[in-house]
């Protein structure tokens, strides 16, 4: 054998490892495009019905029937509407295809799409939704739409005029547009591109993609890594115990997730950077995620004794973040957690303090007997701050 050829079989092992490596890519490739085009989206992205015990009429009389959701009446201003909250919170970019019937809806009737997004909570987007027949259901694509955007948290529909007789809504629904080879891989490089940002879990998980992603990069890595497996195996046929090749393409496989992991955290530093540098604890306090929660405890402290006291801490979400950080900022106060609602007489004594951190349900405070009041019971407290974020009352007596 020449020199030639002895060096040509030494790198020969090496070429088919790249070969299998590249392949496996395209491999992986073509394995989701398929799954995604021969009906893979709508499992992994189901249609999204609206029609359900949550939707509910935020203007008009109303309710949920067998046949769909009446609307029997509209509301002072002349409008009916009806909305609902999505738990999931799902993306504008993939759930973009709305479709809707309404039964009894007349020409003069105006109907709207209503949304609210995560990132503008406060505002609410509309659009008027094209006419249709009595009995046609109505398609709409949303995608050129530029307000339908970021994640989706409310969505309802709006009609204005009034109405002689009920309508019956009996179908709303959102699912997601069928997706092209350019969508799909648009869609991808969007997914691994994703910044994280800064959670409270970030210290201890990174979930590296949107929780609905179509592309999870530890997925698509480790479907590259097997079949890059497949693949070399089938190019050099394992005539006996060789597992550096395939240990090599895992470690491929784990680089190439850390390198995007380390792309996240320089992001994070460089957020981190931006909001905290250069400043005073008092600042960085005020520039960090309970910022505005830590701005009105501030003044609570300012109504509360030097000296420790009890303080009941009551939140609609005792075990929440909201409750944590509260107690958490008021030490060495001794603060009770894990109140959804006011504490009893035998609990709360005269003297001690108690801090409602949102509204709850059902419960007032009644300025003229100077007492909190709820269904079947009643506790006279002074108050001594309030705002929008919250509450704090001294507990007088039984």
């Amino acid at each position: 054998m020449t020199e030639t050829g002895s060096e040509s079989c030494r790198w020969r092992p090496y070429g088919m490892w790249l070969l299998a490596a590249v392949s496996g890519a395209l491999l992986s490739a073509l394995i989701l495009f398929l799954f995604y085009q021969l009906g893979g989206l709508l499992a992994v992205a189901p249609p999204l019905k609206l029609i359900g015990p949550d939707l509910g009429l935020a203007a008009g009389q109303g309710s949920l029937s067998p046949a769909g959701f009446e609307i029997r009446q509209s509301g002072p201003q002349g409008v009916a509407a009806v909305q609902t909250p999505i738990q999931s919170m799902v993306r504008a970019s993939l759930y973009n295809r709305l479709s809707w019937r309404v039964r009894g809806l007349e020409p003069g009737h105006s109907l709207r799409l209503g949304w609210v997004t995560l990132s503008e909570p406060q505002t609410s987007q509309e659009l008027v939704l094209p006419p249709v027949g009595p009995d046609e259901v109505g398609v709409l694509d949303l995608r050129d739409q530029p307000h339908w955007r970021g994640r989706i948290a409310a969505l309802g529909l709006i009609v204005s005029g009034p109405l002689p007789q009920p309508l019956v809504l009996d179908q709303f629904e959102l699912r997601p547009m069928p997706l092209s080879a350019s969508d799909l891989f648009a869609l991808a490089l969007k997914e691994w591109k994703v910044f994280e940002g800064w959670s409270q879990r970030s210290i201890n998980y990174t979930s590296g993609a949107p929780l609905d992603a179509l592309f999870p990069p530890v997925l698509v890595v480790a479907l590259w890594v097997a079949m890059s497996a497949v693949l070399y195996a089938l190019f050099d046929p394992p005539r006996r115990r060789q597992w550096m090749p395939y240990a090599a393409l895992f470690c491929l496989g784990w680089l190439v997730l850390d390198l995007r992991w380390q792309e996240d955290l320089q992001q994070r530093l460089v957020q981190s950077r931006e909001h905290f540098a250069d400043k005073s604890q008092e600042e960085r306090r005020l520039a960090a995620l309970d910022g505005d929660l830590y701005r009105f405890l501030r003044e609570v402290r300012q109504h509360l004794p030097e000296q420790p006291v009890r303080l009941f801490i009551v939140s609609a979400d005792p075990y929440g973040f909201q409750a944590g950080r509260a107690r958490y900022h008021l030490l060495p106060h001794n603060a009770y957690t894990g109140f959804s609602r006011i504490p009893r007489v035998n609990e709360a004594h005269a003297g001690d303090y108690l801090l409602i951190l949102s509204p709850l349900k059902g419960v007032g405070y009644n300025r003229g007997t100077q007492a909190l009041e709820w269904q079947g019971g009643r506790l006279q407290a002074d108050l001594l701050y309030g705002t929008a974020s919250g509450a704090l009352f001294r507990v007088r007596g039984g």
